[in-house]
């Protein structure tokens, strides 16, 4: 079935008028005309009558016209959604990303998203940085967001969206709390480890390695942000974390940070992006959104 012959035949129908449908559908009389006759033909019923200078439908044409009416609504619906979704109005935002952003950064920003965009869909997955690109690059996500600005993969785009930096903590009661120690004294020390694959993990060995010194011994290995903090805080050991991650229970006492000269390193958080891929449209806004904020700071 011509299914533009049905939209051409509900404005026929709802107008009571080809003229008045031709000028509204911007083709020609003759052309509406031929459609509805085409239409007719391919039903093997008349739809039309005449009616002096106007149409009347007949019982046939009167049944189509709901079915047309209903498509024609439907034609609408489409082109309204897809219209939300080219301005990232609907959909689904897919975001994964490590510990860090996931914990502290990404909930204020995705509130402040849903705010401008509540139809939005957000589905957001946690995971360390390995992961978080496989992710990306398997489609399972749209856009990824990594602590530690993780590696550099070919096919993938990064962009700086917020920066932090990494400090030693140790329990408020350690002997260490709030002093000054060397990078060599302070690997002495037992130490909570994140997990391998870890983006912390990984420069906390690559600044022993350029400062030739011997990595700690891990007291205990965990794999979360907040596990860290909470056992440093009761003595396990001390711990090599984000500012984000620490400030808060610096503030309250639980632990202290350990200045340690010249290792205070930039803590960036990456946006990441499949290269060269256009960005499905809730995704593009969100991400244009994290970078002007970015830059503000």
């Amino acid at each position: 079935m011509n299914l533009y012959a049905l939209i051409v035949f509900h404005h026929v129908a709802r107008n009571g008028s080809v003229t008045r449908a031709a000028d509204e559908l911007r083709i020609s009389q003759p052309a509406v005309t031929m459609h509805v006759r085409k239409l007719s033909a391919e039903l093997g019923f008349p739809l039309l009558a005449p009616k002096g200078r106007g149409i009347l439908l007949t019982e046939a044409g009167e049944r189509v016209a709901e079915h047309a009416a209903r498509l024609f609504a439907l034609q609408q619906d489409i082109m309204s959604d897809l219209e939300h979704y080219r301005t990232g109005r609907k959909g689904v935002l897919r975001i994964a990303a490590t510990s860090l952003p996931a914990h502290f950064l990404l909930p204020d920003w995705l509130a402040a998203f849903r705010l401008e965009y509540p139809a939005i869909e957000v589905n957001m997955m946690t995971h360390n940085a390995h992961e978080v690109i496989q992710r990306l690059l398997y489609y399972k996500a749209d856009l990824a967001f990594i602590g530690g600005g993780g590696e550099l993969v070919p096919g993938l785009a990064r962009q700086l969206a917020f920066q932090d930096e990494l400090w030693f903590i140790v329990a408020a009661s350690h002997p260490y709390a709030g002093l000054t120690v060397t990078l060599a004294a302070m690997m002495q020390e037992r130490f909570v480890l994140r997990e391998a694959g870890s983006a912390v993990h990984a420069r906390l060995l690559a600044l022993c390695k350029v400062n030739s010194v011997q990595p700690p011994a891990a007291a205990v290995v965990v794999n979360g942000i907040h596990e860290t903090v909470a056992s440093v805080a009761a003595g396990l050991g001390a711990a090599y974390v984000s500012s984000l991650e620490a400030e808060m229970a610096v503030n309250r006492g639980e632990v202290a940070r350990v200045i340690v000269p010249d290792t205070t390193l930039p803590n960036p958080v990456v946006l990441v992006t499949r290269d060269h891929d256009p960005l499905p449209p809730a995704a593009k806004a969100f991400a244009e959104r994290v970078l002007m904020r970015g830059k503000s700071h």
